[in-house]
């Protein structure tokens, strides 16, 4: 597989948080307050518009697929997992994994799909979830915004 460029690999990354967001079956309004108030899309060195595109991007795909009727799959493992292995750029990996925790707590309770997320890219990156957890979201973004 042909490495990706860095605005490549960010598309991808949107798309990762896009699924987060969506995976226990709603979009709560505190894990879009998360969003905005961690400046998760700056961090990604994305516009903010580009983040909730993909998210409705990502919403118009499931009924398009349960239009047709194909079952309703919020995670589908194998499409996270080939997304995952297209970003290849450790920093961009680091604020993606912090992303997805931040925005897995938002709402006050990880759920099961989020779990199932999380374990999976901390296991494919290779990142641990204390070295995730071991910063407050303030130094976490400084730390992975002096990075890209």
């Amino acid at each position: 597989m042909t490495s990706l460029d860095l605005t490549q690999q960010r598309a991808i990354a949107t798309e990762l948080l896009a699924l987060t967001l969506i995976a226990d079956g709603r979009l709560a309004t505190a894990e879009l307050d998360a969003l905005e108030r961690h400046g998760i899309a700056a961090l990604l060195g994305i516009a903010e518009d580009a983040l909730v595109e993909a998210v409705l991007a990502h919403c118009r795909g499931l009924l398009e697929r349960s239009e047709n009727g194909d079952p309703l799959r919020l995670i589908d493992i194998e499409r996270f997992e080939a997304l995952l292995d297209r970003v290849t750029d450790a920093h961009l990996r680091e604020v993606v994994c912090r992303a997805m925790l931040v925005l897995s707590k938002a709402d006050g309770e990880i759920s099961h799909p989020e779990q199932t997320l999380l374990r999976d890219v901390i296991t494919r990156w290779g990142m641990s979830l204390e070295r995730m957890g071991a910063l407050g979201p303030a130094q976490a973004a400084h730390a992975a915004s002096s990075r890209l």
